[in-house]
């Protein structure tokens, strides 16, 4: 009872100061998909997907609905993207929805997932965080607790002096992707890389078959230093067949090797995926290169237990199918995996580095033949891209209503497509063809103007009314830290029309505005005396504060220097010399604030700017509502739906944009009373320590799903309910208060209208 009592205040006060939030912490933001975006005429499904540049892609079931659907690793960024399978025969059918990002480890330079242990679910072999070779994540996941992962290597062992040797890491680097298959045909994951020095492959066989009979175990020895007696050459990506292989004897041909052979220079870069191409049983293998545009196969002619390569294809797979080979700028990548839902397992090709094709940079490879007898059919160079917003590197996005019909148009600046020699960087133009409330975007150009023809790298633009005429001037930030002006000349009511030849802004000792490299600016009026000033990010991780000195109606504005370190923002991470800071400046109840994107990724906000702009400013939060949207992001502010919220649109370096709704409470987004609902909720006990216990009521037939919500609208967790209950563990929540959201499922598993929430006290 006394223990009773002492809750009873607590609970109340954690109330309070969940209501006090609400009302001060306004508006939430939710990430949205609901705004229409056409291309070339056509609706696209996955407007907001976030860009794709260097992709690498696995299967896996996230929802647990026994149907695969796809885990995209982008090397930009280390980005997760992670896209629902419809299930749909014989077509490619994918949504993006990200509430499963955040149920994966944070992972870099590379990861793919592989059922190691047989039962079904997909688990994680990424780079490890130790260097020089990979961890490995056991899929957990089940009904119960939805999507989870479990470490169980932090970096993985390989025997290379067997039987006696001792136990050395198993080496792949940060650049290179290993082939993650198996190779003997005995149900266990083998692994086959290249050496350390390069030139040869090296096949790590899995031992836990021949020592447990299971294969649920990461027990790994060097069985061959030679595999399939090819070697590699280290001036080009050429391969020699039945080389002797100095150091390694036949079958398996182990020799000792010590610290000091493993220490020597690392090769350059290269990517291995092992298949079989012709139905023999024997384990052929694609490789990759960093300095090269083409895949090249190597065609096994031995057994699963002993390799012996036979013949060399350099334009892999166009002599494998009369069709079209990989030509991919540099260090092209291949993965494995049925991508079309027709049982047979498909090619998609992604280069593995940057310095390469950004745009059309996903290619797809139908496989018209079986998965042990692959017979690949060219289909497309832009999978998954097709169907979102992707303007290459970089994106930079602003709103500017540059028609004059009252709708916020949408302009996203790019550091560059992929071009040979150089970039070509250049402004994409969306016209809002929706309503005031309904915003719809078309794609009017990716060159809006014409930009291109500068031949500058690295596009930021930005608009406003800079010289007193009552219409919006555009601003260009460039890689080289100087800043382009146009002045809009159109007549009023028009629709915007820019000096041909623009002018580079210089203060008014007549010197360029130059912030060093990759100018980001923002056209607002900080010190509120009627004329917009330039907020500039750049390379640096600070902000340059350029004051209107001038006459609010001259042609040419003059713009004076107040600090290059303006409110001491500085957004460079631990360890790095470089920050990539991109202002946005907004309103939020009549206050400003600042939110700078960086290259790490993350958003920060600070405060403490009225009155104080010569002054340093409050960092309030350094990961803002925990959006990570990839590297370099960019974030932009208005209220595009008119509902009285600001919205936000979050660029980022894989040429992509999010859209993040502004919503006045986190209830008003998740509840939704439909009188469709004809079953009852309730969740118990409510306070809650470990568990919560959910039942429905007055339906014991159908099925239903949970989602549970922290408090600044951030989905934590996605279950499924069986038999109208649920125990769910709360032992890993923090305290605070959460939202369950509890919907019916259709029989096809996609949600019908109408949702219960039910709100619950966490206190441990």
């Amino acid at each position: 009872m006394i223990m009773l009592k002492s809750k009873i205040p607590f609970t109340a006060l954690l109330v309070c100061l969940f209501l006090t939030n609400i009302a001060s912490a306004q508006p939430f933001f939710l990430q949205n998909d609901s705004i229409p975006v056409k291309i070339n005429g056509n609706t696209i499904l996955n407007p907001w997907a976030g860009g794709l540049n260097f992709i690498q892609i696995s299967e896996i079931d996230l929802n647990l609905d026994g149907i695969k659907d796809l885990f995209i690793f982008d090397r930009t960024g280390n980005k997760i993207r992670t896209y629902i399978n419809a299930g749909t025969a014989n077509a490619v059918d994918y949504k993006y929805d990200p509430k499963y990002e955040s149920k994966f480890p944070k992972l870099h330079d590379w990861a793919l997932l592989r059922d190691y242990n047989c039962d079904g679910k997909e688990d994680i072999f990424s780079y490890s965080d130790y260097g020089g070779g990979f961890n490995v994540y056991k899929n957990t996941s089940s009904i119960a607790t939805g999507l989870q992962f479990t470490l169980v290597k932090q970096l993985t062992y390989s025997i290379y002096n067997p039987p006696a040797g001792g136990l050395i890491n198993l080496y792949i680097s940060s650049v290179d992707i290993p082939s993650i298959a198996d190779i003997d045909n005995d149900g266990d994951l083998d692994v086959v890389t290249f050496a350390i020095t390069g030139t040869f492959m090296e096949y790590h066989q899995n031992q836990s078959m021949e020592l447990y009979g299971t294969c649920d175990s990461l027990k790994f020895q060097m069985k061959n230093r030679c595999w399939g007696y090819a070697a590699e050459s280290p001036l080009n990506n050429k391969f020699t067949l039945h080389d002797t292989c100095f150091g390694n004897v036949a079958n398996p041909g182990i020799i000792e090797i010590n610290s000091d052979q493993r220490s020597a220079d690392r090769h350059s870069g290269s990517c291995e995926i092992c298949m079989d191409l012709n139905g023999d049983g024997a384990k052929d293998i694609v490789v990759g290169g960093i300095s090269y545009n083409n895949l090249t196969s190597v065609m096994n002619g031995g057994s699963p237990t002993s390799a012996n390569m036979i013949s060399v294809d350099t334009l892999f797979p166009a002599n494998n199918s009369s069709t079209s080979a990989v030509n991919l700028t540099q260090f092209p990548c291949a993965y494995y995996l049925d991508v079309n839902n027709d049982g047979k397992k498909d090619l998609i090709v992604s280069p593995n580095s940057s310095g390469s094709e950004n745009f059309n940079s996903v290619i797809f490879y139908k496989n018209t033949g079986t998965t042990n007898f692959p017979v690949f059919q060219f289909q497309q160079s832009n999978f998954l891209q097709d169907n979102i917003i992707d303007v290459g590197e970089g994106a930079y996005p602003v709103f500017f209503d540059y028609d004059n019909d009252g709708l916020k148009d949408l302009f996203i600046g790019n550091y560059g497509y992929y071009g040979s020699p150089n970039y070509q960087s250049k402004i994409a133009q969306f016209k809002n063809t929706g309503t005031a409330s309904n915003p719809k975007f078309d794609l009017v150009t990716r060159d809006y103007n014409n930009l291109s023809t500068l031949g500058k790298l690295n596009l930021a633009p930005a608009f406003g009314d800079m010289d007193g005429d009552g219409d919006g001037d555009m601003i260009i930030g460039m890689f080289d830290g100087k800043l382009f002006y146009y002045e809009n000349t159109a007549l009023s009511g028009a629709p915007a029309s820019f000096v041909t030849t623009p002018i580079t802004l210089k203060n008014s000792s007549n010197r360029a505005i130059d912030v060093g490299d990759f100018a980001a600016p923002q056209i607002i009026d900080v010190d509120n005396d009627g004329k917009n000033d330039i907020v500039i990010g750049g390379r640096s991780g600070k902000l340059a504060f350029y004051h209107h000195t001038g006459s609010a109606t001259a042609t040419i504005p003059v713009l004076d220097s107040v600090s290059h370190f303006w409110g001491n923002v500085k957004v460079i991470q631990y360890g790095y010399v470089t920050g990539y800071s991109y202002p946005c400046l907004f309103k939020q109840a009549g206050v400003t604030k600042l939110l700078v994107g960086a290259e790490n990724g993350y958003l920060r906000l600070f405060d403490n700017i009225d009155g104080n702009i010569s002054g340093a400013f409050t960092l309030v939060d350094s990961t803002y509502l925990n959006i990570y949207e990839g590297a370099h992001t960019s974030p932009t502010a208005t209220d595009i739906n008119n509902d009285g919220y600001l919205d936000f649109m979050i660029g980022n370096y894989q040429g992509g944009a999010a859209f993040y709704k502004g919503v006045s409470s986190l209830s008003e987004t998740i509840e939704n009373n439909d009188n469709t609902i004809h079953w009852n909720l309730e969740v118990f006990p409510n306070p809650a320590d470990n568990s919560v216990t959910i039942h429905i009521l007055n339906n014991t037939t159908s099925r239903f799903q949970v989602e549970i919500y922290n408090v600044m609208g951030q989905i934590i967790s996605s279950q499924k309910i069986f038999n109208s209950s649920l125990g769910i563990s709360t032992e890993n929540l923090s305290q605070g208060i959460y939202v369950f959201k509890v919907v019916e499922l259709a029989t096809e598993g996609k949600v019908k209208s109408g949702a219960l929430t039910k709100r619950i006290v966490i206190q441990h």
